[in-house]
């Protein structure tokens, strides 16, 4: 048994250590300021930035505003001595992607290298969504891309490079697919550097490169300054439904990086992701990271980059790179397994039948009161107050909530476990994340160096205190502790940008393998520690709770919408990102809750609505052409058009609507395997204006489904019902994604073949 200053002297230790390693990481949020010596400019290039969005105003693709800022680039790269074009498509996604299609405005420019390999791709896009004026969100890529470009006028390279500032990336990555299927330069690419955005500030972060890459990563290891990249990322983001410009031409068989920052991610797609909110210091990252990987690409034998093995990696607080070949994971991991069960055959002294019992109980319990504690915080930390979803303006008092709850968890399974051989507890817990880490090895390789070299290291180290000294391994269990600290607490931090604190009980789990290794620091210890890690616990969720959920620069989402379904009479109705704000909501007579409807007239869906005045908007309409019979099914045609020539229109069906594939001006949207479906069909279409799109459906013979007509546009200025709703919006929420607009939906029934 410990004493009372021994168990103290612990707890302090292992607090510091933990709070040091989340200060360490959250540095490495703060994007480095200092320039890498590359060659970017950052002030130049927010110059530039400044210039392309004078207006500071939404570009949506299709709009007015997208066609000044297609202008200004052209403009911008003509200035550098290019002769750019401009690749007009009206481009479909493929039926495996969600259905729809964008008329795109590509902007390609071509510096010629000396050689005749494969050309580099540098690619951002320009298009902002309905509610943002895109300065992170692609602008500070695009003015990225544009400084390069300017930088590389004057320089001779040995390969070419493709300068490519795509369109309708936020429709639905169309602009990419545009150039990849269409455009001739597709077949000159060898490798890709994409930049984008989920954020206003924070590092950028290379989180995607693709299959095969160990000379890839060996480049990007020795020129870049600041790495902030791991392999865990890569593997993460392979399992999301999230996509880029960058995933059109990877599933093309090409490969390279993808930079992006995520930081402040309440900004992404809001009205506040503008000039004043862009974090100038991730700027500069950013055009480092982009300018150490191209410049070095453009003069690369592109043929060497190609490699047959992939690679494991992690950097060290943004500063360097550790990357190793990914296929001696297994063999590591299996190492390291073998050799604590050879320390568990070494120590069988240790191990009694209920002493490995209440070690394994102890092994079970930890996810358990990891997963309980999390849900207890996350009412006073999310719940109660109603927080982002993924963004908090002040979130260390709710960090430190967490780290004391894991911590006080080790504590009390410690206590109770106190009773048997420390040296059990040790080698049972590491046993575990021995085998977790060869799991992953075989089935997750990029995510296996979080346990593979702590249970590696842990190994040497008591092999080597089991064969000098006898001892019962308290230093293998200090090292094991503080390696595993080092690799899992970031995780903490990191998941902030996919779990708010509302899900604390899921965050609070990434500490699992850090309890187990910290259980054996603890082992023996008594009850005090615990009390004083609770109330730590416990006062920082208190003032978590108290904390502003929201701020200018940190906003819920709050859209205002027009409802007009032609089923009822108009209505309004606030769509949130984030918990609803019940005060503003009372204070303009909407209900205290939510309503069902159904979206676009198809989709089950939950609001709150209030009454409108009529504001005799024109809805959307369809012209039937023909109706030709083709055996056992028939094809209709016929043309979409607005009513306002909104920027996005839609259709779309029931299930068993019996209409079994969907063409938009000639191009498959929708085949048979969508359309059985059991979910509603909704096709949207970016961009046309004016001029509509042609439809083609083929249908069973005998079907007359109901077509439902969707177009969304802007809220009409001359509202006074919208502007005073708008006008008493809080200055913590501001309007995200689709933004504030109008919908009208028809629903359409017999159009087939109207009754007489």
């Amino acid at each position: 048994m410990t004493n009372p200053l021994q168990q103290w002297l612990t707890l302090i230790v292992v607090a510091a250590l933990t709070v040091m390693l989340m200060i360490a990481w959250q540095t490495q949020l703060i994007a480095p300021s200092t320039p890498a010596g590359t060659g970017f400019e950052q002030a130049r290039a927010f110059t530039t930035l400044s210039r392309l969005l004078a207006e500071g105003k939404p570009h949506v693709t299709g709009s007015a505003e997208n066609a000044v800022i297609r202008d200004r680039l052209v403009e911008e790269l003509k200035s550098y001595g290019y002769q750019p074009e401009i690749q007009s498509a009206f481009q479909c996604a493929p039926p495996d992607r969600f259905p729809g299609c964008t008329q795109v405005e590509n902007v390609i420019a071509v510096h010629k290298g000396t050689g005749s390999g494969k050309a580099v791709l540098v690619t951002a896009h320009y298009d902002s969504v309905p509610a943002a004026p895109g300065a992170a969100d692609d602008g500070a890529g695009t003015a990225v891309v544009l400084e390069f470009a300017r930088v590389l006028a004057d320089r001779q390279t040995k390969n070419d490079v493709v300068i490519l500032i795509t369109d309708g990336e936020e429709t639905g990555l169309r602009g990419a697919i545009a150039f990849a299927q269409h455009h001739p330069l597709m077949k000159t690419i060898g490798v890709v550097v994409n930049v984008e955005a989920r954020g206003a500030s924070g590092p950028s972060m290379m989180f995607e490169t693709g299959p095969n890459n160990a000379a890839l990563m060996d480049l990007f290891a020795k020129s870049v300054a600041h790495p902030v990249a791991n392999s865990l990322t890569y593997e993460i983001y392979k399992l999301l439904p999230n996509d880029t410009d960058f995933t059109v031409y990877s599933e093309s068989g090409l490969t390279g990086f993808n930079f992006a920052f995520s930081n402040s991610a309440s900004l992404y797609h809001s009205e506040r992701d503008n000039l004043e909110n862009l974090d100038r210091n991730t700027l500069q990252h950013h055009g480092d990271n982009l300018f150490a990987v191209a410049m070095v690409l453009a003069d690369t034998d592109l043929a060497t980059i190609k490699a047959t093995s992939e690679a494991s990696y992690f950097d060290l607080f943004g500063r360097t790179l550790v990357v190793w070949p990914a296929a001696i994971n297994l063999p590591i991991a299996i190492i390291a397994l073998l050799g604590i069960l050879a320390l568990i055959v070494r120590h069988r002294d240790a191990f009694t039948l209920a002493g490995t019992a209440i070690a394994v109980a102890a092994v079970v319990a930890t996810p358990i009161l990891l997963f309980a504690a999390g849900w207890l915080l996350s009412y006073p930390l999310g719940i109660w107050p109603g927080v982002h979803p993924i963004d908090h303006p002040e979130p260390w008092p709710a960090r430190i909530a967490l780290a004391a709850a894991a911590i006080l968890v080790a504590s009390l399974i410690a206590a109770v476990a106190s009773r048997i051989d420390t040296r059990a507890l040790l080698l049972v817990n590491w046993l575990i994340l021995a085998a977790l880490g060869a799991a992953l090895a075989h089935f997750i390789t990029g995510a296996a160096f979080l346990m593979i070299w702590p249970a590696l290291i842990f190994g040497i180290v008591a092999w080597i205190e089991t064969v000098t000294r006898g001892s019962n391994l308290k230093i293998a269990a200090g090292v094991g502790f503080a390696l595993t600290a080092f690799m899992w607490l970031p995780y903490l931090l990191a998941l902030e940008l996919v779990l708010g604190f509302n899900l604390s009980q899921y965050k609070i789990l990434v500490l699992t393998p850090f309890v187990l290794a910290l259980v054996p620091v603890l082992a023996p210890t008594r009850w005090l520690p615990s009390a004083a890690l609770l109330i730590a616990s416990a006062a920082a969720a208190a003032i978590a709770s108290q904390t502003p959920a929201y701020a200018h620069n940190h906003p819920r989402g709050l859209n205002i919408t027009y409802l007009d379904d032609r089923s009822a009479t108009p209505r309004w109705f606030v769509g949130w990102l984030g918990a609803p704000d019940d005060a503003y909501l009372s204070a303009n007579g909407f209900p205290a809750t939510d309503a069902p409807y159904r979206q676009f007239g198809l989709i089950d869906a939950q609001g709150r609505f209030k009454p409108a005045a009529d504001l005799q908007l024109a809805p959307p309409t369809f012209t039937l052409a023909s109706v030709e019979p083709a055996g056992a099914s028939k094809i209709i045609k016929g043309t979409i058009h607005g009513g306002r020539g909104g920027l996005q229109l839609g259709f779309g069906f029931a299930p068993d609507s019996g209409v079994r594939m969907i063409k938009v001006d000639g191009q498959l949207v929708a085949d048979e395997k969508r359309m059985i479906s059991k979910d509603p069909v909704v096709v949207r279409i970016s961009g046309v204006g004016e001029r509509g799109a042609q439809i083609e459906l083929t249908a069973d013979a005998a079907a007359n489904p109901a077509l439902t007509l969707i177009e969304r546009s802007s809220l009409p200025d001359d509202s006074a019902e919208a502007n005073a709703l708008l006008a008493s919006r809080p200055k913590d929420a501001a309007p995200v994604h689709s933004g504030n607009n109008a919908v009208v939906v028809v629903t359409m029934k017999d159009w087939i073949a109207p009754k007489p």
